[in-house]
């Protein structure tokens, strides 16, 4: 097995300290350079033991860790695995063990501005606010996958220990300025892809008059769960176009039947039609309309045109979402509310668009899932091209970003996260024991740059340096860059929103 060393986050370095610099509000999470000891101390528990006499200064909070190595395939089909420290593991029990050691700093938004020094670590507060993530106008979707974290805690879906083990996952989730919850209306809308099958959130009766009823108790508890975890405003509903179009139901014998519901089909609008107007009642009885998408996942245009047009009609007002690699205009005569372009397919064209939809209320993103090579969050990725992703969206003018999955694990992802066809690392970005990926972590530290530069830029500050460290961002040449070349650039941007 061979070990893949990945670069040090971009800290500035002294003699004798680890230096971080941070808005009031911010959290920031970087590597501790080989050799540092990291002695300080800490206001509030961190789950660490330091030193007194160098405690952090109050409104600066402090916690240490270790990233744990994770194995995987580094080729699809090949048995050559390697090894990343990736699985972040915080306070006592975390130090001292030779891993390579991880520091967190987050700063109070009523901290006061200046640089402290405690110990090894050199913490500069900005005098700038970064507001609390559920005010973010950064849109970030990250699936989440319920039925995963059941399976990997051994117990009972949708029962109280279930959710307690998703909660912590959840939240920190949510802390990061998700705006979405994944909602699944049928089963396996993406047949079973992930080695834990989704399933459907709402019960189907077809009754033996030919009538049909549903059950959304599941459905009404998941949103408020999910509600009080910080997720949303949105619940992202997958959905009425599922991969292989099946759909399923119960007889009134609690048997199962299944049948392909291809849009446009006689049986789509018998199956569909029953659902949309019981569905669009409950959720405007709830309260939850607006917030309510029906998501499809890499639609043909026809697909796409034939379920729109009989959502109209059953349910009209309802909004739709889309991941595609298409303009939105080329998907004629069909208003598109949140769209997401595959990055291979983000170019001019598409992101002139963008403005006219933004006026309009619409959400537009891009997303990476299996591809691109580079940049991307596999095990393999460099960590500035985590960081690099997160950023883009402020860099080009989209709102925000999607990767496909938050939590499909494989069968024991803390140990291998290889799976199937995917390149590793592919289907998460943290792991079944609450830990963060050092992957998500530095995807957060590029999204919390992300908001930092719109700020700014709403504020019409530093038009003309924003403007150049946008066009340094260039997605022809971040597709092509070679291992650390995206270092220097990340530099720029955080010594540039830092200053």
């Amino acid at each position: 097995m061979k070990k893949m060393m990945l670069p040090l986050c971009c800290v500035a370095l002294t003699a004798s300290a680890i230096e971080l610099s941070a808005w009031r509000g911010e959290t920031v999470s970087a590597w501790v350079p080989q050799g540092e000891k990291v002695v300080f101390g800490a206001s509030g528990k961190s789950g660490a033991s330091f030193s007194k006499k160098d405690a952090a200064p109050k409104g600066i909070h402090v916690k240490t860790g270790v990233a744990r190595d994770v194995q995987f395939v580094t080729k699809v089909g090949a048995f050559d695995y390697a090894s990343v420290p990736d699985r972040v593991v915080w306070g006592r029990g975390a130090i001292n063990d030779g891993a390579k050691r991880v520091v967190s700093v987050n700063v109070d938004a009523d901290a006061k501005p200046g640089t402290y020094e405690f110990g090894d670590l050199k913490v500069r507060v900005v005098d700038r606010v970064l507001p609390p993530a559920k005010e973010w106008k950064y849109y970030l979707d990250l699936w989440q996958h319920p039925w995963a974290v059941a399976r990997a805690a051994g117990v009972e879906p949708f029962s109280a220990a279930h959710y307690a083990k998703m909660e912590p996952l959840w939240k920190m989730l949510a802390a990061a300025g998700q705006k979405t919850l994944t909602v699944t209306l049928v089963d396996l809308p993406w047949n079973h892809q992930c080695y834990d099958g989704y399933r459907p959130m709402i019960e189907t009766v077809r009754h033996a008059d030919g009538t049909w009823s549903h059950d959304f108790k599941l459905f009404d508890a998941y949103v408020l769960f999910g509600r009080y975890c910080g997720l949303g405003p949105h619940i992202a509903c997958y959905t009425m176009c599922p991969w292989g179009y099946k759909v399923s139901w119960l007889d009134e014998d609690g048997k199962m039947h299944k049948a392909e519901a291809k849009p446009g089909s006689d049986f789509f609008k018998e199956y569909w039609g029953a659902f949309l107007t019981d569905f669009a009642k409950h959720l405007k009885r709830n309260g939850w309309f607006n917030d309510t998408y029906i998501s499809l996942d890499e639609r043909s245009p026809e697909d796409l045109r034939n379920t729109v047009a009989f959502m109209q009609e059953k349910a009209p007002g309802l909004k739709i979402a889309m991941a595609g690699n298409r303009k939105p205009s080329e998907f004629k005569g069909i208003a598109i509310d949140s769209y997401s372009q595959s990055l291979g397919h983000v170019n001019p064209d598409f992101l002139a668009e963008v403005p006219q939809r933004q006026k309009e209320g619409k959400v537009t993103t891009y997303y990476i899932c299996c591809g691109p090579a580079k940049p991307n969050t596999f095990m393999d990725s460099e960590l500035d091209e985590a960081f690099w992703c997160g950023f883009y969206p402020a860099a080009c003018g989209l709102d925000g970003l999607l990767r496909w999955a938050y939590n499909s694990w494989p069968r024991d992802a803390c140990k291998d996260a290889s799976y199937g066809n995917w390149r590793s690392g592919d289907t998460f970005l943290v792991y079944p024991d609450g830990s963060p990926s050092m992957r998500f972590l530095e995807l957060f530290n590029g999204i919390q740059q992300a908001e930092k530069f719109n700020i700014l830029k709403r504020a019409g500050e530093r038009t003309d340096e924003l403007a150049a460290l946008a066009a340094k961002y260039d997605l022809k040449a971040a597709l092509n860059k070679k291992n650390g070349d995206f270092a220097a650039l990340i530099r720029e941007t955080k010594e540039l929103l830092n200053r």
